[in-house]
């Protein structure tokens, strides 16, 4: 994928999302929407380079398959049907009662939905909080960005395993003061579905080795839940810029297309490797993104913020990475 065909396909999705917008809410859905777009990408773009490295490691079939089945996930899946399912769970309504709420009584769902922010907060945070840990507890790296943390997380992670007692220890914390055991289990089960995850993926890599068997199935569920985790938060804070469903579903979906597409021009082009330090950046983003969803528990967190101390993170690593690599450049 080329520069010129990623910003043919960004304008292609942007216009056929205003129609649609437009035709089901006028210029207020295009405002809406459009906003609601930018939240998305502005959220989730360290997302987009942690899906950019794994997928280097794919086939090309795989990485088709995270673009075209992977957003039926992330705009159904993610974006419509997880929010449903939770308000159904936590109102004890049938998923249909949901639905129809939903699309004829719009603020009644986003009531619904907003009582339910803290288990998404607790599952979401917990989850991300994961995926940085074990990236910065990880005793085989080498290369360390901002050094006086990531050199000493490799020297404790050579001791043994930390990450889980640093996220129980998280669990633990929150449920002195929060004292809420459906928060408590929610982050429990954050905790659990990425080691299980992982687990899963590992196993599959070890029988990719010793069987010949397709392991891109781990990696893509792994790249789902991690998109997951990461739209929660936008999800729910959605509901600040419109309550529509239909348009909170599709200025989601186009921002979630775009990223995909930028992940994909990361892997192809070879961009990637130009930027090493690029990754770090996106897991501190990942990493403060959870913290921040867990301090959500206690006191709201402005959009504007989280999604500013993101991009922070992906901005200081690439010049980090252009100051590394400064030759190649001017090569």
């Amino acid at each position: 994928m080329n520069l010129k065909r990623l910003i043919a396909e960004f304008l292609v999705i942007l216009l056929v999302s205003w129609v649609l917008e437009f035709l089901y809410m006028g210029i207020k859905g295009v405002f809406e929407g459009t906003t609601l777009s930018l939240l998305e990408i502005s959220l989730s773009f360290d997302n987009a380079v942690m899906n950019a490295v794994i997928l280097t490691g794919l086939t090309r079939v795989w990485r088709k398959r995270f673009l075209t089945w992977g957003m039926v996930v992330a705009v159904f899946g993610m974006r419509f049907l997880f929010p449903v399912l939770i308000v159904s769970v936590t109102s004890g309504l049938s998923v249909e009662k949901v639905v129809e709420i939903a699309l004829a009584e719009p603020e009644v769902y986003a009531h619904h939905l907003e009582s339910s922010e803290p288990l998404i907060l607790a599952f979401g945070g917990s989850f991300l909080l994961m995926v940085f840990l074990k990236w910065l507890f990880d005793s085989t790296k080498e290369l360390h960005w901002i050094r006086f943390f990531e050199e000493g997380a490799v020297k404790l992670a050579k001791w043994g395993e930390i990450r889980l007692i640093v996220g129980l220890s998280a669990v633990f914390l929150i449920g002195m003061f929060k004292k809420d055991s459906n928060i408590i289990l929610s982050m429990i089960v954050g905790i659990l579905l990425f080691e299980l995850v992982h687990y899963v993926k590992g196993a599959l890599d070890y029988f990719k080795e010793k069987k010949n068997l397709d392991a891109g199935i781990g990696a893509f569920i792994y790249l789902e839940l991690l998109d997951a985790s990461c739209s929660l938060d936008g999800t729910v804070g959605a509901f600040a810029v419109s309550q529509n469903l239909v348009i909170i579903t599709v200025g989601l979906s186009v921002g979630a297309f775009i990223l995909r597409s930028l992940t994909l021009y990361f892997v192809e082009s070879g961009k990637l490797s130009q930027f090493p330090y690029l990754e770090h950046g996106a897991h501190w983003g990942i990493g403060a993104l959870g913290i921040m969803m867990l301090v959500e528990l206690f006191k709201p967190i402005p959009e504007f913020v989280m999604s500013s101390l993101a991009l922070i993170f992906i901005l200081s690593s690439l010049y980090s990475s252009i100051k590394r690599t400064k030759p190649l450049f001017l090569d």
